[in-house]
């Protein structure tokens, strides 16, 4: 196949798939953009991309940083998957939204830190990022000493700032935690540690606009190379195998649907790399039948690989509401891209389990996990041994995070409904801020599994939210910490006293009133993951250390996935990483 045929309009170049390409990618997000744009360094390299979005990137709620909000919702960029009801959260229905466009979710979301220990990832940390300093003012109001200069990128194609728009509330955050003597003395994307941080963007610093996987990794360079075909609004049903004389099975291509629903087929000579995201990796492997044999005989799919471990493990500024403010503030974007749409930083703190920093904490810490790590009646998955022990030393570790905190210069509502978009839609009048902890390695256990034989059909996604008792242990001590956080100085300046709440009784007191808020306000950080996870098979895993699929000999996973265990913070900058050395695993460069 020649580079002109790559090349030409969507209507002649469908007639061209019956031929071979290399590799065939499945999803044109986060990951599989990357993974493309690396293997087609070598130009000897042909891959086709199949995306079932359209290439919106050019759509001014994708450039503009702090319009996220305005593509959840919206079919034309959302997903829009939910959970099912919980029952630990009283039965509420939690949205999900994911990217549906070039670029993935990465085109609607701010890149925040969320690196960890990891010693052989770290190059990658680097290498998908390029890190604009900021000015003297910037680096003083955001206490930004801490940053380790030499571990940021230089020549990645991602874009990353802190912006020129800061507040006072984040010049308010760090004064905070150094008054409780709790400040980060470490830059939280090289080494573990707690405390107080300012997490950078992924803000081009010149042209103000958000930088992604869409702009980034598929440019106008990229996309003019002629050995790389991007084809949007393809649907991929299924992967095609096909069984070896030694048993294991050969991924040929894929079967998608592209206008009318018109189904054709893609083929890969050298292996088809799924990339389409925790939630549709898993779906997509089922649908071509791996998974559990009495499952897919359910839908009467042909079991292909029979493993039952394929989709489980998930682990799980309001002045802008003003329209007059609002129109100002576009307005000003639009003209000189400066002002409040610009900004993407907000405030973080990584930080361990507050209620045992004291003295005795350490052994009411092991007494508490004992008893629920030990005895408890969670259900059991193969590797839930190995990974509690390791989370055990997480927790025990006063230089790793329990919990991610953040606070949001805007006003949520989670208890609104199951829409995302609502959940920042004002129920009252005012400005407000929103506190939030996160769980940084969550105990409790989901699952996302088909619910048809059709693409179509969305998943059932089920994360099991607070089904394990440690979570809302955890987060109930951290909950009652946002009340010490808001009541210290100077950031207890910046509120009302007795100012109004959202919802309007959640003043939280003691840990039994924390205890119970969690069912009514918990929520997604929408980061899932681990639905193929890399871990070997009789733990459970889907994937080796190579990202093949096990069973097959050229069938690969290459998105958040395959994380065995959900990074601290953001993940967005961990899919990239991996994604990176995927890239260098599949092209030879590393074993």
């Amino acid at each position: 196949m020649n580079g002109s045929d790559l090349r030409l309009p969507e209507a002649l170049a469908i007639d061209y798939l019956e031929e071979s390409f290399h590799y065939v990618i499945v999803g044109g997000g986060t990951s599989g953009l990357v993974a493309a744009s690396r293997l087609t360094e070598d130009l000897n390299t042909t891959v086709l991309i199949l995306e079932a979005g359209s290439d919106k990137v050019d759509d001014s709620p994708i450039k503009t940083p702090g319009l996220v909000v305005a593509l959840w919702d919206n079919p034309e960029f959302d997903w829009q998957f939910k959970a099912t009801p919980q029952n630990a959260l009283n039965g509420r229905t939690i949205a999900h939204p994911r990217g549906k466009t070039i670029g993935g979710s990465s085109a609607g979301k701010n890149w925040g830190t969320g690196a960890g220990n990891f010693t052989n990832l770290r190059p990658y940390y680097q290498k998908f990022h390029t890190y604009m300093p900021s000015s003297k003012v910037v680096e003083e109001l955001l206490a930004l000493d801490n940053m380790d200069q030499g571990a940021q990128g230089t020549t990645g194609p991602i874009q990353v700032s802190f912006g020129d728009f800061q507040g006072q509330l984040q010049k308010q955050w760090p004064e905070t935690f150094e008054t409780l003597c709790m400040n980060c003395a470490r830059d939280p994307l090289t080494r573990m540690g707690s405390g107080d941080h300012s997490n950078p963007a992924s803000i081009d610093p010149k042209s103000k606009t958000r930088s992604h996987a869409g702009s980034g990794y598929y440019d106008a360079d990229v996309r003019k190379r002629p050995n790389l075909r991007l084809l949007s609004k393809a649907m991929v049903e299924k992967v095609i195998l096909t069984r070896l004389e030694d048993g294991k099975l050969l991924a040929k291509g894929v079967q998608f649907t592209f206008k009318a629903g018109k189904k054709h087929i893609a083929n890969a000579s050298q292996e088809v790399i799924l990339s389409a995201g925790a939630f549709q990796s898993p779906q997509l492997l089922e649908l071509s039948g791996i998974w559990s044999r009495h499952l897919l005989e359910r839908f009467g799919i042909e079991v292909i690989i029979d493993n039952p471990f394929v989709a489980d493990d998930i682990p799980t500024a309001d002045i802008l509401r003003d329209p007059k403010i609002f129109s100002a503030a576009t307005e000003e974007y639009n003209k000189s891209k400066t002002g409040l749409l610009t900004s993407g930083t907000y405030c973080s703190a990584f930080l361990p389990v507050i209620d045992f920093l004291q003295d005795d904490g350490p052994d009411k810490l092991s007494a508490l996990l004992d008893q629920h790590l030990n005895n408890d009646a969670y259900p059991s998955f193969p590797a839930q041994t190995q990974q509690y022990e390791l989370l055990r030393e997480i927790l025990q570790s006063k230089d790793d995070a329990s919990i991610h905190c953040y606070m949001a210069p805007f006003q949520m509502n989670v208890e609104a409904g199951s829409d995302a978009s609502k959940y920042f839609s004002p129920v009252t009048e005012g400005n407000f801020v929103t506190m939030l902890a996160a769980l940084s390695h969550p105990f409790s256990r989901g699952s996302v599994h088909i619910n048809s034989a059709d693409v179509n059909d969305k998943p059932i996604i089920d994360p099991r939210y607070l089904s394990h008792p440690l979570d809302n242990e955890i987060l109930a001590c951290h909950v009652q910490f946002m009340e010490t956080l808001i009541r210290t100085e100077p950031l207890a300046s910046a509120f009302k006293k007795d100012g109004r709440r959202i919802p309007a009784d959640t003043r939280v007191e003691t840990l039994e009133e924390a205890r119970k808020l969690g069912p009514r306000t918990v929520t997604s950080n929408f980061h899932p993951s681990g639905t193929c996870a890399m871990m070997p098979k009789e733990l459970g895993g889907v994937v080796d250390e190579q990202l093949i699929v096990y069973g097959t000999t050229n069938l690969r996973v290459v998105d958040a996935s395959i994380f065995p265990l959900e990074p601290r913070g953001n993940i967005q900058s961990s899919v990239y990483a991996v994604a990176e050395q995927a890239s260098d695993i599949i092209k030879g460069a590393i074993g």
